[in-house]
């Protein structure tokens, strides 16, 4: 891993100095997440360097803090998004597989069932439709 040949005193101020520089020139915060993982990785600053950093540089310190706040509850919000995606799929699923049995009783393969659960959500929805007029699992499916 890449590591600043300087003292604690002066790898603390180059950090703040890239950091600085990198608020003033970059205005896009997708920007500066990439950017700031590589002088963070640069850096390599060890503990006692950041609180170092935190108690000489306070005003960059929260720009980053706050953006790293950001970052994060950007990713929390995706990843809900995802999860309730997932749990609507998975819901679709259920009640499809719950449909087939109802009408076709226990003629519904693993292999059928395996395929139902691994589709997608436009695979479903057009399967949920079919299974109003269709005579066979193979019908729905095929």
């Amino acid at each position: 891993m890449p590591n600043m040949k300087y003292a604690t005193e002066s790898k603390v101020e180059v950090y703040a100095q890239a950091v600085r520089g990198l608020l003033s020139l970059e205005p896009s915060w997708e920007k500066q997440s990439k950017y700031i993982d590589f002088i963070d990785i640069y850096a390599n600053l060890d503990h006692n360097e950041l609180e170092t950093y935190r108690n000489q540089y306070p005003e960059e310190a929260n720009k980053m803090t706050s953006f790293a706040d950001r970052f994060r509850e950007e990713g929390m919000q995706q990843g809900m998004q995802q999860g309730v995606q997932q749990g609507i799929q998975q819901g679709e699923v259920a009640v499809l597989l719950r449909q087939m049995e109802r009408k076709f009783g226990h003629r519904l393969t693993e292999t059928d069932r395996r395929l139902v659960e691994s589709a997608d959500a436009e695979t479903l929805l057009k399967w949920s439709d079919k299974i109003l007029s269709a005579k066979t699992i193979e019908e729905i499916l095929h």
